[in-house]
């Protein structure tokens, strides 16, 4: 099942590349699986459509039968049938518009809820597949909006846009035929003027999509600042700068206000016109009755009969010139997020993960080795590794130091597959790292960086995430060789308590101790600690540094320091500079006693 939910999504989006996608084509790609459910939505909507139009025309039989039963003056028609049959039959079709707009609501309110939640699939798997680099010149906020808000926006369009886009012109041609069998005369004042005023509401929003696209873009700004803004939530604290961000935030709005304004205006002109058009119709309508029917034909009986089908009618008729109002800027909006979501869902992936193919690696990590290594982060021209070579073996740690900017995090974050090497080779058991299954790799791997990551869910979310199967105990276990059981049980609701959001309901050794919990549950061949112990007191991190020197026997081990105090004990420091790479290499007491790189880190930190 889950193999043929992901091949979908990888077909939908190779069909998304391949072609450009507006918002009607990208609901007919996600609809595909459910092409009968869409069908039966249509034809509801036909079918109601239709009987809006026949509805009118029963009530034009009606009057004409009622007018021949009960008048001396012979105006009417006799349609041999009991005036109120007609009224039944009227009955039964309004019974059937009801029955008929109530299952397309549903119908359509389900299919867009579907297509929205497959949509935000879509988008979460490419976000997920996506490489690090790709967040680094994104804003939070920009992305959300993207995820959350424009899918909203495509989903609560579906059964609207659809719905009118269908409707109106069956309605407009079915009720034209209608007033045609009623009256020709009267007929063609209807239409022609109808179809005269569709074309002028047409003409005032044809610029409403490249306004929507201007509001959309400076909302998905404004969202990001906000959220960044909340995240900095301390910062702003801190520095007692509440008036000054109150400030900012209208500032900032001042642009969506702008931006919003012809938008209002078009709103507001269109509103206007639809009402101004109502009654111009009517106008048109009964001036040229009583003239053709008062003057020419001198029968004014005529029309009066005809004159309530045929307002009827108009009602029909005209209720598509409402639609037409709410189509424009629908299809305006769709088509703005629809764009706002194809920026996501189209951008190049430059790290391929072999999720669906690579080899496993179904065996010990026995080495990792750099050969000839050079880095670039994507974008940017600046080396940050210079020609790397290394070989990491089972069973050894090894420590990376160096000022920042030498690119010792870097190393980390390549062993990671966070990115791939500008030039050179990684290699795995001599096997290059790019020819595996990522997961498989990743999960004989277990990483702490310096700033722990936190979930928003209780205790057991956060320790488990990764190893999904352990059991609770298993998770207690982990804790109390953290040095976070106790903090834990002092909690009112111990292992159920919320951490927040990032966990900031807990302090920063709380965090970082429930991080190595995670580690030693997860209990990987390979360790990354990028300053794993920098926010715990010297008591608890000697304690800690313990539980890490048991789990680090028989497996590689990769320390990222910026204290070298925590590395004496390791086999090999490698020292790095900015833009060079390795500019020394030995372990403590052979560095300690060399004038260099290492020496002079070493005596910046006494």
């Amino acid at each position: 099942m889950i193999k043929k939910l992901n091949a979908n999504k990888n077909e939908l989006l190779n069909t998304f590349k391949k072609k450009k996608i507006n918002f009607f084509k990208l609901i007919f790609e996600l609809t595909r699986e459910n092409r009968v459910q869409f069908c039966v939505f249509v034809s509801l909507i036909i079918f109601n459509s239709l009987l809006i139009s026949i509805n009118s025309y029963i009530i034009n039989l009606t009057i004409e039968q009622i007018a021949f039963d009960f008048s001396d003056t012979g105006v009417g028609n006799n349609h041999k049938m009991q005036w109120w049959f007609f009224l039944i039959m009227s009955g039964i079709v309004l019974l059937g518009m009801a029955l008929g707009a109530y299952s397309k609501e549903y119908l359509g309110t389900i299919i867009a809820i579907k297509i929205e939640i497959q949509l935000r699939q879509i988008i979460l798997d490419k976000l997920l597949k996506q490489d690090i680099s790709f967040y680094y010149d994104k804003k939070i906020g920009d992305i959300m909006t993207k995820v959350v808000g424009d899918t909203n926006v495509i989903g609560n369009e579906i059964n609207g846009l659809f719905s009118a886009i269908i409707q109106a012109p069956i309605v407009m041609i079915f009720s034209s035929v209608v007033l045609f069998m009623i009256d020709v005369p009267l007929g063609i004042t209807s239409v022609v003027t109808i179809y005269l005023l569709s074309f002028i509401l047409i003409a005032i929003t044809s610029n409403y999509k490249k306004r929507t696209t201007i509001v959309r873009t400076t909302i998905s700004d404004i969202n990001g600042d906000v959220i960044d803004r909340i995240g900095a939530i301390r910062l702003i604290k801190s520095s007692a700068t509440r008036e000054y961000e109150y400030e900012r935030i209208k500032q900032i709005h001042k642009p969506y206000l702008k931006s919003f304004k012809p938008l209002a205006k078009t709103g507001g002109l269109l509103l206007q016109t639809l009402i101004v058009c109502d009654a111009i119709v009517n106008i048109i309508v009964i001036s040229v009755g009583v003239f053709w029917y008062g003057y020419i034909q001198n029968d004014i009986n005529i029309f009066l009969v005809k004159l309530i089908p045929i307002v009827s009618c108009l009602t029909q008729l005209t209720r598509p010139l409402w639609q037409i109002s709410g189509i424009i800027p629908g299809i305006a909006r769709a088509g703005a997020s629809t764009e706002k979501v194809m920026e996501i869902v189209t951008s190049e992936i430059l790290l391929d993960d072999n999720f669906t193919s690579g080899k496993q690696l179904d065996q010990e990590v026995e080495t990792i080795e750099f050969k000839n290594v050079y880095f670039r982060y994507p974008k940017k021209e600046e080396i940050i590794l210079n020609n790397i070579n290394l070989k990491l073996e089972k069973g050894k740690k090894y420590a990376f130091v160096g000022e920042t900017g030498s690119g010792k995090s870097t190393i980390a974050k390549l062993i990671l597959r966070f990115y791939d090497k500008s030039e050179g080779e990684i290699l795995i058991n001599g096997e290059k790292i790019e020819s595996f299954n990522l997961k498989s790799y990743l999960s004989r791997v277990g990483y702490v960086e310096q700033e722990p990551q936190i979930i928003y869910g209780n205790v057991y979310d956060n320790v488990k995430y990764g190893s999904f199967e352990a059991s609770d105990d298993q998770v207690k276990t982990a804790c109390i060789q953290s040095k976070v059981h106790e903090v834990v049980k002092s909690w009112e609701n111990g292992y159920e308590t919320l951490l927040g959001e990032r966990g900031t309901l807990i302090s920063g050794g709380q965090k970082q101790r429930l991080v190595l919990a995670r580690l030693l549950l997860k209990n990987p061949e390979i360790l990354i600690l990028d300053e794993a112990t920098s926010a715990l007191d010297n008591i608890v991190e000697k304690e800690i540094q313990l539980q890490l020197e048991k789990m680090m026997e028989n497996k590689t081990t990769v320390i990222i320091a910026h204290r070298l105090s925590t590395i004496k004990n390791v086999d090999k420091i490698y020292v790095m500079a900015p833009g060079k790479g390795i500019v020394q290499e030995g372990n403590w007491d052979e560095l300690i006693k060399l004038t260099g790189p290492f020496k002079k880190l070493y005596d910046s930190s006494l």
